[in-house]
């Protein structure tokens, strides 16, 4: 089978010859131009023949069109700071208004993800990273908690926000797949996790707004729905229109890829702990928890992947590993 083959079919779950996998990074010190991104992205990539790839992005690109900036500290792979922010008062909220979507960082990324698909072989596919319009309102003050408070504080300010990002992310989504991407991999950042919202609270205040940006992107094939931190609301999301599921499926907080198996029907996409065993030093972790992956998942609607973006200097040994494993697996599994 080809990657795209590979992928769609583990998409359906019909049969597959192997799990496809792949595994995505910042690569901190070459994010700030298209030109960069897509060449970092790409030697990424052919190093380890991944089967698809997830355009990742530096995370406030998403908020540089109202203001917010960030500092790199001129070091390679270490994580820039925050350096401006817009929303340092409620009334503050007022003044985030609809954004040109394809001019700025956005038009960026637009132009990132057409050079990276014209580079790339047709076969394998490509997804681009987005945040929900309440992820991209957190990335707007200088901690969640701040945002949090004024769901309750001032909720007619933050509604009006969140629609201006949402008119602004429906017509980039758009954009984005004209540009060549297969789908988005659509981020909750923070906010689909009880640490911070309940379940009541999140179709309160995110999913129609997420619902409106997944709108924008229907009749994409590969739309995710990344569903990050610990104690996440993943179970909230089983009628969203999309092609598979991604969290930290080792946090043990979380719901195992097993459990969402048994109760989603998308493909789930991890099985592997960037921060622990990818860490590790040898393969051994990593391998485990592969092999435990697929124990859970028999190899069907499964795609190997981390719980989220890999740390820079993540083992080159482990990576190779986790994809030589999938390589050599044979499925069915008898």
């Amino acid at each position: 089978m080809t990657s795209r083959e590979r992928v769609w079919a583990a998409l359906e779950g019909r049969a597959v010859d192997r799990p496809p996998v792949s595994f995505w990074g910042h690569f901190y010190h070459r994010e700030s131009s298209a030109a960069e991104l897509v060449e970092a992205t790409l030697e990424f990539w052919r190093e380890y023949r991944w089967d698809w790839v997830k355009l990742n992005p530096r995370k406030h690109c998403h908020v540089e069109p109202w203001g917010v900036r960030y500092r790199y500290p001129g070091v390679p792979d270490v994580k820039p700071g925050l350096e401006s922010w817009p929303v340092h008062a409620p009334t503050a909220w007022a003044h985030v208004t609809p954004r040109p979507p394809t001019a700025g960082a956005l038009g960026e990324q637009i132009e990132a993800v057409r050079l990276l698909r014209r580079a790339l072989p047709a076969e394998v596919p490509l997804i681009e990273t987005i945040f929900t319009p309440l992820a991209v309102l957190g990335e707007m003050v200088e901690t969640p908690g701040e945002l949090r408070a004024q769901l309750d504080s001032h909720p007619g300010l933050v509604r009006g926000a969140l629609e201006a990002v949402t008119a602004t992310y429906e017509p980039f989504v758009r954009e984005v797949l004209r540009a060549g991407a297969d789908g988005i991999y659509f981020a909750t950042v923070d906010w689909a996790s009880a640490d911070l919202l309940t379940p009541a609270q999140y179709r309160a205040w995110a999913r129609p707004f997420d619902l409106r940006v997944l709108a924008a992107a229907a009749g994409a094939p590969f739309n995710v729905l990344h569903v990050c931190k610990r104690r996440n609301l993943l179970f909230e999301f089983g009628d969203y229109p999309v092609a598979a599921f991604s969290w930290a499926t080792n946090d043990p907080t979380n719901p195992t890829l097993r459990e969402a198996l048994g109760r989603l029907r998308p493909a789930v996409m991890g099985g592997i702990s960037q921060d622990g065993a990818l860490q590790a030093a040898g393969p051994g972790a990593a391998l485990a928890e592969y092999a435990t992956a697929l124990a859970e998942t028999a190899g069907c609607h499964w795609l190997a992947a981390p719980g989220c973006s890999i740390p820079p200097g993540t083992p080159a040994e482990n990576l190779h590993a986790v994809r030589d494993a999938a390589a050599s697996t044979r499925l069915p599994i008898s």
